[in-house]
């Protein structure tokens, strides 16, 4: 058995009675390039814009802190149960779907356990020892058509194609509920004409209802406002970043 987990945090409080193997999603596929030729590749791709500067802290490593993690995943015993510990926004779909296409020739079966009824601003953490493990023993078990439509999302999101994403998170809207949300908010985020996207264009607009130019409470609105997109403080400090370079 193996429980793939959306990141540190859940690992650091996940139950000691849930028995099996863990491997930990360490990234943040949301943000920045994903676009690659074949896995080590898109290693690459990602270590050059998550640590541009590898002497600043040789163990944010990306290939010895986050790659091995996946590995774990892509060579899984094909008899083995896989538990994919992942929440309903963007940040933690996107990372879903390519642990799905890492799973894609995977014989055993696959199960997603997901805090459907949980805060999307909070999503595990707002669930106590008892409750994750009503949620493992409550965990859906994928059919092989749910995972082809996982994997083909993030093939599709890795080359941007927005209009197909819809129209296939649409199709299945009925069997994977939570999918639409996610790919609205991924189209909602790509800038046309003037409009920078929605999660930037939220940022000018918080800025301007609080009058204030302070970048802690910029980032607890943001995750008030439009909590679909889950990024933690880096991905809107980015954001933010990028905004005031603008504004000059």
């Amino acid at each position: 058995m193996l429980h793939i987990l959306n990141g540190d945090a859940l690992a650091s409080r996940f139950p000691s009675d849930i028995h099996g193997d863990r491997a930990i999603a360490r990234e943040c596929l949301v943000d920045g390039p994903v676009q690659a030729h074949s896995l080590e590749e898109l290693w690459v791709v990602r270590d050059q814009f998550l640590t541009p500067d590898h002497h600043s802290n040789p163990a944010d490593n990306y290939f010895e802190k986050v790659v091995p993690e996946f590995e774990k995943i892509a060579t899984v015993a094909s008899n083995t149960k896989v538990y994919c510990w992942f929440e309903q926004d963007l940040f933690c779909q996107v990372n879903f779907w390519f642990v799905i296409h890492l799973l894609e020739k995977h014989q055993g079966e696959v199960f997603l356990v997901l805090p459907e009824k949980a805060d999307l601003r909070l999503g595990f953490t707002e669930l106590d020892e008892r409750q994750l493990e009503e949620h493992y023993r409550d965990a859906r078990l994928l059919t092989k058509n749910q995972r082809e439509v996982l994997a083909n999302l993030w093939k599709m999101y890795q080359a941007s194609h927005i209009d197909e994403a819809m129209t296939l998170s649409k199709q299945v809207s009925i069997e994977l509920p939570f999918l639409l949300p996610a790919v609205q908010a991924w189209k909602d985020r790509i800038p046309h004409g003037e409009y920078p996207g929605k999660p930037k264009a939220t940022i000018i607009q918080i800025i301007k209802d609080l009058g204030v130019d302070d970048f802690p409470k910029v980032f607890r609105e943001f995750r008030n406002r439009i909590p679909i997109y889950g990024y933690g403080d880096v991905q809107v400090k980015r954001l933010y970043d990028e905004i005031k370079k603008e504004a000059v």
